[in-house]
């Protein structure tokens, strides 16, 4: 299959490489680093691993005319004015977002912000690190469409021995999990650098889940589809490892340290959307508006964690 990947970074790299070593006609657009990813064939973004010479690394979306997929590995804050510069490129393509959160500007989904360019659009989402795909170790993730002849010949065509894609039609219940677990994922991220245990991390995971449930279903969401592998399997990764960059970012935030500025956090602005939205909403999101509040420098970390330790007691 010909696949193009948009964005060079971690995660689209690893796409990338995963695809070429499967077989497929892949290229990859990166228009910053052009010469230099062609010359190292070594994304920063993936320590010292090296992109496979089948990957085709381009400079010119007209490359990518052949090409019968596109994957979107943009960051979600940036998806929707990239969409609007490479309209003729994108355009009545199948679509597929690899970003996970909530455009802050507009308070659109990924697949919300492509819906304007194509009518197949696709969305791929849970527990995966770049670098792990990257080595070809064993990943589950979650495919997501409304159209259902479109994803089940999408499922059949891109998912590979050790990348294993379940299918769905519940969109939003696939992108709202992947986007939210990063929000809890900065809290436990704090709790942990703050030095307050495992076990309020385990806490915050819990509750969170809860947040993370009630947020998505007031939105047409399926609590069956959070309790899976873009939900509840995302959360458990994202929240108790250092690879991800929610939680060491939360972890910087929770010991006085400074974070490299050069590293996407997803979860910072889509904090900012579901805090606006929950509020609007009347929806009560205890540890979203903690969050919110912190990156916003309204409160101290020391303020978050007491109030998030010492709510009044309810029922669970």
């Amino acid at each position: 299959m010909k696949i193009s990947v948009a964005g060079a970074g971690a995660f689209g790299s690893s796409i990338a490489s995963v695809y070429a070593k499967g077989g497929h006609s892949v290229k990859l657009y990166s228009p910053t680093n052009f010469k230099e990813l062609n010359a190292t064939r070594t994304p920063k973004k993936l320590g010292h691993i090296k992109l496979p010479k089948e990957v085709d690394i381009i400079s010119s979306l007209k490359k990518t005319e052949e090409s019968e997929c596109v994957f979107l590995a943009v960051p979600t804050q940036n998806l929707a004015i990239f969409c609007e510069n490479n309209n003729s490129f994108l355009k009545d393509r199948p679509l597929i977002a690899c970003c996970k959160g909530i455009d802050q500007a507009t308070g659109l989904r990924p697949s919300e912000i492509l819906n304007k360019y194509s009518s197949r659009v696709a969305v791929i989402s849970g527990p995966s690190f770049a670098i792990d795909i990257s080595k070809g170790m064993p990943t589950a993730l979650v495919l997501a469409s409304t159209k259902s002849d479109f994803l089940k010949q999408l499922q059949y065509d891109i998912s590979m021995q050790n990348f294993r894609l379940y299918r769905t039609s519940d969109v939003v219940g696939v992108e709202l999990g992947g986007a939210l677990k990063n929000i809890i994922a900065i809290a436990c991220g704090v709790a942990i650098g703050a030095k307050q245990g495992d076990s309020a991390r385990a806490a915050l995971m819990t509750r969170g889940f809860s947040e993370m449930v009630a947020f998505a279903k007031a939105h047409g969401a399926k609590e069956k589809t959070l309790s899976g592998l873009s939900g509840l399997g995302d959360l458990s990764l994202t929240c108790n490892s250092e690879k991800s960059r929610n939680f060491v970012f939360g972890m910087s935030l929770g010991c006085g340290k400074t974070f490299h500025k050069n590293t996407t956090v997803e979860g910072v602005a889509t904090a900012f959307a579901v805090s606006q939205k929950a509020e609007i909403m009347g929806l009560e999101m205890p540890i979203t508006s903690a969050v919110s509040a912190l990156l916003a420098g309204s409160v101290s970390t020391e303020a978050i964690i007491h109030s998030l330790l010492s709510r009044p007691p309810k029922e669970e």
